[in-house]
């Protein structure tokens, strides 16, 4: 028989080509065990039925050697078999747009929580997924379903926010996007997505990234398991990787119950679970304290992490010793199959495999070095040192440079932005501003002129436009926008601050664009202070001392304490970290051509005394005002304002009692009474008193991003049933009679009609 091509060869070829030869050639590998073709009609990879997945699957482990299996077990390296047809299972971050040189820059997470808008998630995570693809990439680790309640914690920009609800149906989209649904699932523009970090690693310990957490299985089922419950239960993740931290004792990535009893058996997930970086040697030890000390040796590292559920080690040695482990019968034949076979069904799924000949050749001499390696792993210092991870040009498709400059990318990546920023505070209508009588505009701060992603961005996007050059470009010939830096980022000198004053005897208004950067917090830069670093605040308080209005836009990932800046300020602007298109969003909030919508998806505290702030706490029993601060945060969960104004009236709860297997429907009428067009996020809360348990005082359960003309009116509708009033008790979900107070209004504090709901 012809020695058919492998898929990593048909990536040079014409998309639609490529397409339609992986399509025949897994028809081909499909029909029978000795590769001989039989007569049928081309079938997708993505519409091959599991049955013949799961076939396939048996047929390869049964022509593989142990080395070749244990190299489905190891990623970031090799791990095809060419003489099987294969192929490598490229992978990527792809946060906010994937990690590479060129791509399209999204804002990042926490911004993308903020627009409150799972359709537009779910087309960021198909753009993203398609230049992902067109390089090769089979796999992201992403989406992060971490919920950001400790505003300590330094990865809170990667988060969708504090809630769970709104993590879920973000989570939900972003996955749908990536991997595709129905007939597209896993198509040519798809991907595997990665729902991490199982579980609960965004309330760690005094705010500290994979530290470990003590709590109960009810807080587990319904605050931090939700998300993650959704991602495989609606979109049916493909892969998951557990938490760096320990979970009441035990650490994630040796927890049976949570991989195996819950992930597996429970929900049903099918897919494949990969270890976050170097977390199965932190069983044992990564040299000083950094460690859980859990396991007793590295070979028990690994064995501990393989048999509760962890299919593939990223980027480590420890999976490599399975070889000796079979020998000794610490790991079984089966359970490599097991893991082996869940990895090769992803790429079958996936990627296609082009061939099941049984034709015997020895073991790439690479891939076998990769397996007797036994010294430090020179892969991961090199990763670590660049700070991103690559794929091989090899891996590209032809036509991967017009995919990433595809305009439709950007263009979303710019309505994204548009839909992300959040107004915090408009006095006396200082926005939008007027270019007729605005003639001079002054930009202060630092990060007004410096490339600001956040996290897991790449160092080159195929541009980025910043808040200077923004408004330069949206202000017209009219206006003169100037420049003057003011104060360092790094430490608190002012030697600027004096020319900044200076330059703003002639400004008709000052925008001040302060915050931090990845450099100030992110993924292991936790913080102790929540103030903005350096002397931005002197600089902000200066500007003020001025006389002239003063706009302050705030770049960061993580809520930050501004109170002097907010009480002061008659204007304020959060704009996260926007991506490639920052400074066009933000100039056009700021003039108007744009109404800003967007809703803060986590709570702004006073200060670090007030931790833990996040909305949908216990409810309050001692007494009120024994803090030295308002017992508030400075800016509630979902807050957001606008340039117009939107009335709320009519809710109806029909029928108005039902029992714990009945739904009900809500339905408000929303109106935009300003003179603007805009965006408003109506939000549904209940709560739920005389419960056999005590129920926090509200929980989301409902939010729909609408958009109305001057005048226009809307009815939103939302359901209310078994899955929105459910609570855990005595391991298992319950519904109890009782009166449910349902709130709807423009923030978990901003509620403007109320009804109720009797559960028989």
């Amino acid at each position: 028989m012809k020695k058919l091509p492998r898929f990593i060869d048909l990536i040079s070829v014409p998309v639609q080509t490529a397409v339609r030869i992986s399509a025949v050639l897994l028809v081909l590998q499909l029909a029978c065990f000795s590769g001989r073709a039989q007569t049928a009609a081309p079938v997708p990879s993505n519409q091959v039925p599991p049955k013949q997945i799961a076939a396939q699957v048996d047929r390869l482990l049964s022509q593989m050697t142990l080395e070749e299996k244990i190299l489905q077990l190891l990623a970031y390296q090799p791990n095809g078999v060419p003489r099987l047809g294969i192929p490598d299972l490229e992978t990527c971050e792809l946060l906010h747009g994937v990690l590479s040189d060129g791509a399209t820059c999204f804002p990042q997470a926490i911004g993308m929580g903020a627009m409150w808008n799972p359709p537009l998630m779910e087309q960021i995570g198909a753009a993203g997924a398609r230049e992902a693809r067109a390089l090769g990439i089979g796999q992201a680790f992403t989406p992060m379903l971490g919920l950001a309640r400790d505003p300590r914690w330094g990865r809170v920009e990667e988060s969708y926010g504090e809630d769970p609800y709104l993590v879920s149906r973000d989570g939900v989209a972003y996955i749908n996007g990536m991997q595709g649904q129905g007939a597209n699932r896993y198509g040519p523009d798809h991907i595997i997505a990665t729902a991490k970090h199982f579980v609960a690693d965004g309330e760690p310990f005094a705010g500290q990234n994979g530290e470990d957490f003590e709590t109960s299985e009810r807080v587990l089922r319904e605050i931090y398991l939700a998300p993650f419950e959704a991602a495989v239960k609606e979109a049916h993740v493909g892969c998951i990787m557990p938490a760096h931290h320990a979970i009441n004792g035990v650490p994630c990535h040796a927890n049976s119950w949570l991989l195996d009893d819950v992930l597996r058996k429970e929900w049903g997930f099918d897919g494949f679970l990969i270890s976050d970086m170097s977390d199965i040697t932190k069983l044992y030890s990564l040299g000083g304290d950094w460690a859980h000390r859990y396991a007793t040796s590295p070979e028990d590292a690994a064995v501990r992490a393989f048999k509760a559920g962890v299919d593939m080690e990223l980027v480590g040695n420890l999976y490599k010793g399975f070889i000796n482990s079979v020998k000794t019968d610490k790991v079984t034949l089966a359970e490599i199959d097991r893991s082996a076979g869940r990895v090769l069904t992803a790429k079958l799924r996936l990627l296609g495999l082009v061939s099941t000949t049984a034709n015997s050749q020895p073991l790439d001499p690479t891939k076998q070095a990769i397996l007797t390696h036994t010294g430090p792993d020179d892969m991961f210092a090199q990763l670590i040192a660049e700070g991103k991870f690559t794929t091989p040009a090899s891996a590209r498709r032809s036509d991967y440079q017009s995919v990433l400059n595809d305009p439709a990318h950007d263009a979303l990546a710019l309505r994204a932005a548009e839909q992300a920023i959040v107004l915090l505070k408009n006095q006396s209508n200082l926005l939008p501003l007027n270019p007729a009588q605005v003639k001079n505009i002054l930009v202060v701060g630092p990060l007004a002129i410096r490339q600001n992603l956040g996290g897991y961005s790449s160092g080159h996007p195929k541009f980025y436009v910043n808040i200077v050059d923004g408004l330069k470009a949206a202000a017209g010939a009219n206006t003169q926008v100037s420049y003057a830096q003011g104060c360092e980022l790094g430490n608190g000198s002012l030697d600027r601050l004096p020319a900044a004053v200076a330059a703003a005897a002639s400004a008709d208004v000052i925008v001040a664009v302060v915050g931090q950067t990845r450099d100030q917090a992110g993924e292991n830069l936790d913080r102790d202070n929540l103030d903005l670093v350096g002397g931005q605040e002197k600089l902000v308080e200066a500007m003020q001392a001025t006389g002239k209005p003063v706009i302050v836009v705030l770049e960061n990932g993580a809520p930050l304490t501004i109170n002097w800046i907010n009480d002061n300020v008659p204007a304020i602007l959060e704009s996260w970290y926007l991506g490639q298109s920052a400074g066009t969003a933000v100039a056009e909030v700021l003039f108007g051509q744009v109404n800003p919508g967007g809703k803060l998806p986590v709570s702004f505290p006073r200060n670090l005394g007030q931790i833990p702030c996040y909305y949908n706490h216990p409810l309050f029993t001692g007494p009120i005002g024994y803090y030295q601060s308002p017992n508030l945060p400075l800016y509630p969960f979902g807050y957001g304002l606008s340039y117009t104004h939107f009335d709320y009236s009519d809710v109806k709860v029909e029928p108005a009692a039902i029992t714990a297997d009945q739904t009900a429907t809500v339905t408000v009428t929303v109106r935009n009474s300003g003179q603007r067009a805009g965006d408003e996020v109506v939000q549904l809360y209940t709560r739920q008193d005389y419960t056999s348990l005590k129920r926090p005082i509200k929980e989301l359960k409902g939010f729909q991003r609408i958009s109305l003309q001057p005048g226009e009116s809307k009815t939103v509708t939302f359901t209310l049933g078994r899955e929105q009033l459910k609570f855990w008790k005595d391991k298992g979900w319950v519904v109890e009679p009782g009166r449910v107070l349902v709130e709807i209004g423009a923030s978990s504090q901003d509620i403007r009609q109320l009804g109720y709901l009797q559960v028989q």
